[in-house]
């Protein structure tokens, strides 16, 4: 039976690169971006490379809480079970921004994106015989140190800091999922840097030291998509869970992302805002 596939940010990047690989293994990809034009194109091109016509694609702004539990009601409407979900859209703000929910943007992108879309989708990735949850983080997280008195920005606001957190809550979140269940596996991963447009348009820091990052460790989009491709759908690691890749191996993840109360705090603060949202 074809197994379903629903990757986040997959009209352009690691996202894409990781849907051209996956399509030509065969499988049913729910692709999910913002812009509908460039959605079009990626299956296209996704099927002139591969042949693989069992591509779908799903608008959403991934900032927003709301759409995304209308993007999980519609995924679950089209789909009976998905086999694994693919989180690797993800972003960066130069300046402040507060979303309609009241959510500081890069954390409403970065992490309750993840949070929302997954524990939305866990029933029906459960129906799976293989299910996993693979979610794209990065090794800007070392350092990183959450102040839960300023997750909305409501203190001080720094681009990098923000991102940098957003993925230490990636990883803190996914030790989490895979701690308080089994049906599913959940696992992380650290791309390298990579030459993408993370940061859009806005010309921000964040962009230059990813994209700087990027020239001086020389990983192309391509080779940044190895760990993704790798953690959903190789048998090598079928029912491994909360683990945290690179390079398609096991690493350790910071010092700060084992403390378990603070998988309970992130876990516990992203379901409230989930519940005051919904």
């Amino acid at each position: 039976m074809k197994k379903n596939i629903i990757i986040t940010g997959a009209t352009d990047g690691i996202g894409l690169a990781a849907a051209k690989v996956i399509a030509s293994k065969n499988y049913q990809i729910g692709l999910v971006g913002r812009n509908p034009e460039k959605g079009k194109k990626a299956i296209e091109t996704i099927q002139s490379k591969t042949g693989n016509e069992n591509l779908d694609f799903f608008q959403c702004d991934l900032s927003s809480v709301k759409n995304i539990k209308k993007l999980s009601d519609e995924i679950k409407s089209k789909y009976s079970k998905i086999d694994v979900l693919l989180n690797n859209a993800g972003g960066a703000n130069k300046t402040k921004v507060i979303t309609s929910e009241g959510l500081e943007k890069t954390f409403a992108t970065n992490q309750m994106n993840y949070y929302v879309l997954s524990t939305e989708l866990l029933n029906i990735i459960s129906e799976s015989n293989d299910g996993r949850i693979v979610n794209v983080a990065s090794n800007a997280h070392i350092g990183a140190e959450i102040d839960y008195e300023n997750v909305n920005a409501e203190k001080s606001f720094s681009a990098w800091t923000s991102y940098c957190v957003s993925k230490l809550m990636n990883i803190m979140m996914t030790y989490k999922m895979a701690a308080m269940q089994d049906k599913v596996s959940v696992n992380v991963l650290h791309p390298g840097f990579v030459d993408t447009n993370i940061a859009g348009n806005e010309g921000s820091l964040i962009k230059y030291i990813v994209k700087f990052g990027a020239k001086l460790f020389a990983r192309s989009v391509e080779s940044g998509a190895d760990s993704s491709i790798y953690l959903s759908t190789s048998d090598d690691v079928k029912g491994v869970s909360g683990k945290y890749f690179f390079k398609c191996r096991e690493i350790q993840s910071s010092k700060a992302s084992y403390v378990k109360e603070d998988w309970d705090k992130v876990w516990s603060l992203c379901q409230k805002f989930k519940e005051d949202i919904l």
